[in-house]
Order: C-alpha cells, then sequence, then structure tokens
C-alpha cells in the first residue's frame, strides 16, 4: 500500500543557506504503517518525531527505537518503520556542515545515534517540544532556529580545503583522482587522506564511491534510461558492477529499486514563510 506525505520546506536563515542543508516537516495523510529501506547517501541525516517513534536498524542489527536521531556516513542502507499516524521534521546536511552542528564527525562506525548525544543540552529542549507538537508546521521554525544559532556559536571545524575537496568529489559525481586531488591543495596524498577522514568520517576514495552510487541511484530511480546506461555513464565497469554496488548500498538490485521507487511515498510540497 503506497503511504503518502505532505512535505513543508522552510525558507532558510542566512547561517544556513547556501551550505547545502536541507530542512523538511514530513505528515503522512494516507496510508498504513510506513517501512522504508533507505540506501547509503552523502548526506547525514536526522529525522526528529513529531508525536511519533521510529524504529531504525542497519541490516543485521537490532532494531533501536528512537523519538530523534541521526544516520551518519554509512556504506549500507537502513531500514526505518513506524506506524500509522506518523509525522517528523527532517534535515539533511552535508558532512562537513554536519561536523560544525554536532562538532564532531559521524560516520560508518557511529551508525544511528541518538540526537540527545549528539545536540547536548539543545536537544532536549527540541526534541521534547516537536515530540510534543500537534503538527510539523508548528515547530519546524523552531528547529531551524535551533540549527542557524549552533551554525554561527563557533568557527568553522572542517579545513577549507577539505570542503573543497567534498564539493569536487559530490559534484563529479565520485569521478575524480585522489592523487589529484591532494595535488591540487597541495598535500601529499596521505596527509590529505587523513585529514579528509577527521573531517568527513570517511575516506575519499569511500566518499567517490557514495557518489558514484548516488548518482547512479538518482538515474535508476527517476528516469527510465537503460540500467547498462546508467552503469557506463556512472563509472562502472558493467551493469554487474552496478547491481553490486546497489545490493550493498541500497539493498537491492537496480532492476528492483526501479520497482519500488515512489510506490511507498508520493510527496506534495508547499513552502513556509515566517
Amino acid at each position: 500500500m503506497s503511504t503518502t506525505w505532505t512535505c513543508i520546506g522552510p525558507v532558510l536563515p542566512p547561517a544556513l543557506d547556501g551550505l547545502g542543508v536541507e530542512v523538511a516537516a514530513f505528515r503522512k495523510v494516507s496510508g498504513a504503517g510506513y517501512r522504508r529501506i533507505e540506501p547509503a547517501t552523502l548526506d547525514i541525516v536526522m529525522v526528529l518525531g513529531v508525536r511519533t517513534q521510529w524504529q531504525v536498524a542497519a541490516p543485521s542489527e537490532a532494531f533501536g527505537t528512537f523519538q530523534a536521531f541521526a544516520a551518519g556516513l554509512a556504506m549500507q542502507p537502513y531500514e526505518v518503520t513506524t506506524p500509522d499516524p506518523a509525522a517528523c521534521i527532517e534535515i539533511r546536511l552535508p558532512p562537513t556542515v554536519a561536523r560544525d552542528l554536532f562538532r564532531a564527525t559521524l560516520s560508518q562506525t557511529d551508525g544511528i545515534v541518538d540526537i540527545i548525544e549528539l545536540l547536548g543540552p539543545d536537544a532536549g529542549r527540541l526534541i521534547e517540544k516537536v515530540a510534543s507538537a500537534r503538527a510539523p508546521r508548528e515547530v519546524i521554525m523552531d528547529v531551524v532556529r535551533v540549527l542557524a544559532a549552533r551554525m554561527s556559536e563557533d568557527a568553522p571545524l572542517a579545513k577549507p580545503e577539505i570542503r573543497w575537496a567534498w564539493r569536487h568529489i559530490a559534484q563529479t559525481e565520485g569521478r575524480t583522482s585522489i592523487r589529484a586531488l591532494a595535488d591540487r591543495i597541495g598535500w601529499s596524498e596521505r596527509h590529505f587522506t587523513a585529514c579528509f577522514r577527521n573531517d568527513i568520517g570517511l575516506a575519499p576514495k569511500a566518499a567517490a564511491r557514495l557518489a558514484r552510487f548516488s548518482a547512479a541511484h538518482r538515474r535508476v530511480t527517476q528516469s527510465g534510461d537503460a540500467l547498462a546506461s546508467i552503469a557506463t555513464d556512472a563509472g562502472y565497469s558493467d551493469q554487474s558492477h552496478m547491481s553490486r554496488e546497489f545490493r550493498a548500498l541500497a539493498g537491492a538490485a537496480p532492476a528492483a529499486v526501479r520497482r519500488t521507487a515512489g510506490k511507498d511515498v508520493a510527496i506534495r510540497g508547499e513552502t513556509l514563510v515566517v
């Protein structure tokens, strides 16, 4: 059974605007309980439940129940379920921005993390307000203001060279030489890799792998292009190589991912201006 969500996206304040941060509130308006396999992604994803608790788990792991959680960069998918009705506020952050927001990186080893562990004193007040809201619209700007305040408190932690390298990897969809990036910055490849891992939470080669997969996943789910063509354009050696990556990072082969795309979530959007 399909699930339809309404989506509210706020106008972001200057402290967040232009950084690649995406904030949206979702409210389920039809359908039974929600279950979705979330593929590996280039973003750090935060979810704040509005009168809703979420069960989350990576493959082969036990489910944890969260009012609010963050999913770190991981080379694997994870499963999210919640009963009907459901609502949440979702924040997507580039890892360089997440490092500034949390004062730490979120990597493969961190997995799913309770927001309280990341935001400290800000988290309890925010989660309580979000959890008791009647609808996402009531609190989405409260969430935005807390994030903006944290971003403006201290100087950025991620090195500017690593911010540039991350953007380059994302923009080129992983089709870039790590040695060439290090040379452009003027660092040794070893030093570049160590700094990248410290600021991002993944090695640059793993980040390039995620970027390549994300580009291929977007085309598989949003176009009718031949899978072999997508594999070639994304830089995979062949379609079998892409299929192996999809099983590892999306939990299913590309054809299965395409068949189920859009069947569990159909979003109607509106913008909230305050």
